[in-house]
């Protein structure tokens, strides 16, 4: 049986939570992880996670890791690559993200997803880090820009949850490079403030 309670220092106790949560909703999603069950895993008791955490949104929160930082996918789509067009490169990079690494393609987006649907800290937490990595520095008063923002996370939002929750075909099957260069151009007008 393993030994639950305090470990020897905060920082790697934190640590501990935080690698076992994370685990934990990789493998069983948002909705069916549980603190206890990230207990066992992380050897300590349930208390010492709220002591730590608040509750288990805040626990998520503090496992959120981008599959990239939202800044790298945004510089990668500034720098010329051959004849794509910004929005081609944009989703392409934005695909790219949750299809990279290990397990099923979408996963990652898949338990983003139920976190922010179940638990509104959820949401809020990942709309002011989204405001902060991506959006900032930009013109924050001009109300046609702040549309087009929105209209293009909307856009790439919606495109991952039809290709990795509700798996609509043939978009689900489809590579990155095709769906990017069908959707890119949409992105590419709202960019430029048309309407679509």
């Amino acid at each position: 049986m393993a030994r639950t309670g305090r470990r020897a220092g905060e920082t790697g106790t934190r640590a501990a939570i935080i690698e076992a949560a994370r685990l934990e909703f990789a493998e069983r999603g948002y909705g069916a992880a549980t603190i206890r069950a990230i207990a066992r895993r992380a050897a300590v008791d349930p208390a010492l996670i709220y002591h730590y955490f608040t509750d288990k949104p805040s626990l998520y929160v503090a496992t959120l890791e981008l599959p990239a930082d939202p800044r790298t996918i945004r510089n990668a789509t500034r720098e010329p690559a051959g004849s794509a067009s910004v929005g081609v490169r944009l989703v392409e990079n934005f695909l790219g993200q949750w299809e990279a690494g290990p397990g099923v393609p979408g996963r990652s987006f898949v338990t983003l997803a139920q976190a922010v649907s179940a638990a509104p800290e959820v949401a809020r937490s990942l709309r002011e880090f989204l405001s902060d990595r991506i959006w900032a520095g930009r013109d924050q008063g001009d109300p046609d820009l702040q549309w087009r923002f929105n209209a293009i996370s909307s856009q790439l939002v919606g495109l991952a949850w039809s290709r990795y929750i509700v798996r609509l075909e043939p978009l689900a099957s489809a590579t990155r490079q095709e769906v990017a260069a069908r959707i890119g151009p949409v992105i590419e007008r709202i960019m430029q403030g048309e309407t679509v």
